[in-house]
């Protein structure tokens, strides 16, 4: 059996080691990716290869040694925030917040990226996360998280965010 399949355009993860491995496996980013065009499939593998560079520095507890690097090849200097829990607009507020997220031993790895949806110039990513079912002690829900951004010239230039504002904000916001 594959330890993944694309349906429909979603990824579907049949081996629980995936979600630890995705960002450093190069056939699940280029099918989760893959489109109609090389045009759509580039802005498409633009958001995965995002998340997945994301996901990998929080992993490795790198990110003090490469925020900066890796938002300033993915997002424009005037980057629109809408995340009620980001410090505000400009890439330099999303390097100082992205500073801030937990990281080191015990940090899990970020979610995959399971579907990019093309609108325009607006991309909805959604990652999947199996997550304790506070209902059901010993089992697992599927958590979907969707961001939606706007792509403008190859880069990143708005966001939005599904999570409501959490209650305590991140060291340094």
């Amino acid at each position: 059996m594959n330890d993944f399949s694309i349906i429909d355009g979603i990824a579907h993860i049949n081996d629980p080691a995936l979600y630890q491995t995705w960002l450093d496996r190069e056939d699940y980013k280029a099918a989760v990716a893959q489109a109609d065009t090389p045009e759509r499939t580039a802005v498409k593998r633009l958001l995965v290869d995002f998340e997945a560079d994301l996901a990998r520095i929080v992993r490795d507890d790198t990110v003090q040694e490469n925020v900066v690097d890796v938002m300033n090849r993915y997002i424009v200097k005037d980057y629109v925030q809408h995340d009620p829990n980001a410090p505000g607009n400009g890439r330099d507020n999303i390097i100082e917040h992205f500073r801030n997220v937990p990281t080191g031993p015990g940090t899990p790895t970020p979610p995959p990226v399971v579907s990019v949806v093309l609108d325009g110039d607006l991309a909805t990513v959604m990652m999947k996360q199996p997550t304790p079912d506070p209902e059901n002690p010993g089992k697992t829900y599927d958590w979907y998280i969707v961001t939606v951004f706007r792509v403008r010239d190859g880069k990143l230039a708005e966001h939005w965010s599904a999570f409501r504002k959490m209650a305590a904000p991140m060291p340094g916001n």
